[in-house]
């Protein structure tokens, strides 16, 4: 069984406010025949609505030369996965095992605070409480220790003095839409330094990001995992979001990195104009 981090990374998605994996990623990740690996998910020991509600088949066109064809596969959530992966003995298998629900754990997270951050619930923002007050402003985001964001601090100006308080975010509501602020400061932040080594892409029009490489080198822009969720709503004037755990062939580097991936046809010039 041949494995890496990034082949865990990637093989894990985000689909209709669900976190996935596919039996095609499960069989290259464990080294077994994608045929077995169907066999296993349809003679499964559990119950129809178990198996409706976390397994859901497909089919695509396979292309082998001038011949096609159509092949099933499955995509399935957590609960299935492990499910599915209970047989699938040794130690190796048990370490796969660990890191592929360390990457389902890790896209949750960026589920669960991507739906605040897509509200425009962001360092800055102007919120107020579900059931109605004055405007605040967030003055911090709080994660718990696993990086779900549960809290902000809200600060005002009361009588000549300043407010502090944590409130749930649930709580909170932004007053105006989704706010641009801390993406204008991330991308003015990476053009400044030099979009050139940073960019692992070989197309003119794409920009290629690593963000452990970008927050490693530049100071002062939010966590990786704030930053996840933001860049995911990057759109013009921004270069605009694409895809994210893509593996490309760097061109600074000359290894395979996982890369954020943005389309920069429009909206490069205007920022480095900016920056």
């Amino acid at each position: 069984m041949n494995t890496s981090l990034f082949d865990l990374d990637n093989a894990v998605f985000i689909q209709n406010q669900q976190v996935k994996t596919d039996s095609l990623k499960v069989a290259e990740i464990f080294g077994k025949q994608h045929k077995d690996v169907i066999r296993k998910i349809e003679n499964l020991d559990c119950s129809p609505e178990f198996t409706s509600a976390q397994f859901c088949a497909h089919v695509q066109t396979i292309q082998a030369g001038a011949v096609k064809r159509e092949s099933k596969y499955y995509e399935m959530t957590k609960d299935g996965f492990i499910f599915l992966v209970m047989g699938f003995t040794g130690e190796k298998a048990a370490q796969i095992k660990e890191a592929y629900i360390k990457a389902f754990n890790t896209m949750a997270v960026l589920l669960h605070n991507q739906q605040y951050v897509s509200q425009g619930l962001q360092y800055g923002a102007k919120v107020q409480l579900i059931s109605g007050s004055p405007e605040f402003t967030v003055n911090q985001m709080i994660y718990d220790e696993e990086g779900y964001l549960h809290s902000v601090e809200i600060v005002c100006w009361n009588k000549n003095r300043l407010h502090k308080e944590i409130l749930n975010v649930s709580s909170v509501i932004p007053v105006k839409g989704f706010q641009s602020d801390v993406l204008d400061t991330f991308w003015k932040a990476v053009f400044a330094y030099g979009l050139d080594k940073f960019n692992h892409s070989k197309n003119p029009n794409l920009i290629a990001l690593n963000l452990k490489q970008v927050s490693q080198s530049i100071q002062g822009i939010p966590p990786r995992i704030e930053l996840a969720g933001l860049l995911m709503h990057s759109r013009d004037p921004y270069p605009k979001y694409m895809q994210h755990n893509y593996a490309v062939h760097s061109a600074v580097t000359d290894k395979t990195v996982k890369c954020w991936v943005f389309d920069t046809t429009k909206p490069q010039q205007a920022i480095e104009f900016n920056a």
